[in-house]
């Protein structure tokens, strides 16, 4: 249960009482991530204390797990009809307008639930939300012979490389810290550097960062006409370098969260089976406090990690 900023209690609550098409989840696996930081950093954006934080999840009802499709969406808007829930001008993400997954049991609208391919294991699938912000996230610019920045190596980033590599793109990585580099050339990168380089050669980039400077440097790097997708939240407002955008016929958008059909391409994706996990660690529930800690506080030691009740 979050309190507000750093404060985090492991609380015993009544159970979860389902609402109208709502079902109650056994929570098998869930993992932490970066927007779970934001309230703990001290920026709760709609997050209202207590709370119970997380949006990542595997669950299990009777027999069957099901991986959480966790934006709430209104359901009857045109954008919801054509499965584009993060889309709705009114949704709501689990552990963020609503109770999370860091915890036994959650309630979860039965539409959320999507079922898993035979023998696909907890610890891979859980990696379908992130990895479907980052198939939304990709330009479709990155394929084969295409040249792609990547900026910053969290799990957002890194799971970028893996995708824009696995498509065939030459992935370049940035990130001060020398040891997320070295897990983005791991997972694909042709070259990881610490700062972006200054010629604009690459035809598109991702900013995974989200703050001015990264902004400034992806518009710097990307070649006339390329394109720059913004799928960071690190700073919420903040200047352009419009003239530069202007001038080189430059193509910006933002990427939040994934549509219904991403978000079943990425079960897809990590049902193959070919995405290194070495990076992620899992740690029981009650540790979540300290997992919290170690992720904002030793990030060149920590990249993801998973909570399990």
């Amino acid at each position: 249960m979050w309190h507000g900023d750093r404060s985090l209690e492991l609380e015993e609550l009544p159970d979860p009482v389902p609402g109208p098409g709502e079902v109650v989840l056994d929570v098998v696996l869930t993992g932490i991530c970066g927007s779970d930081l934001h309230g703990y950093r001290g920026h709760p954006g709609p997050r209202v204390p207590p709370l119970v934080l997380g949006h990542e999840a595997v669950g299990r009802l009777g027999e069957a797990e099901y991986a959480v499709y966790p934006l709430v969406g209104c359901g009857v808007c045109d954008r919801c009809r054509a499965g584009d829930d993060n889309l709705c001008d009114t949704w709501r993400l689990v552990g963020m307008h609503r109770a999370g997954v860091f915890a036994e049991r959650v309630a979860v609208p039965e539409r959320s639930l999507v079922p898993l391919p035979d023998g696909l294991p907890a610890e891979r699938v859980v990696l379908a939300e992130p990895l479907a912000c980052c198939i939304g996230a990709l330009p479709a610019e990155a394929g084969p012979g295409a040249r792609l920045l990547v900026l910053g190596c969290g799990p957002i980033g890194l799971l970028t490389v893996f995708l824009g590599a696995r498509a065939g793109a030459e992935v370049t990585a940035v990130d001060p810290l020398p040891e997320r580099r070295a897990l983005a050339e791991r997972l694909g990168a042709a070259r990881a550097v610490a700062s972006a380089p200054a010629t604009a050669s690459f035809d598109a980039a991702v900013d995974a960062a989200g703050f001015e400077t990264t902004w400034r440097s992806a518009a710097d790097s990307v070649r006339s006409g390329g394109s720059i997708v913004v799928v960071g939240l690190g700073q919420a407002e903040g200047p352009l370098p419009m003239a530069t955008i202007v001038r080189r016929a430059l193509r910006v958008r933002g990427q939040f969260a994934y549509s219904r059909s991403q978000f079943a391409d990425a079960v897809d994706v990590l049902a193959r089976g070919d995405l290194d996990l070495s990076w992620v660690e899992e740690l029981p529930l009650e540790r979540g406090a300290e997992a919290f800690a170690a992720l904002v506080d030793e990030p060149a030691a920590h990249a993801k990690v998973l909570l399990r009740p």
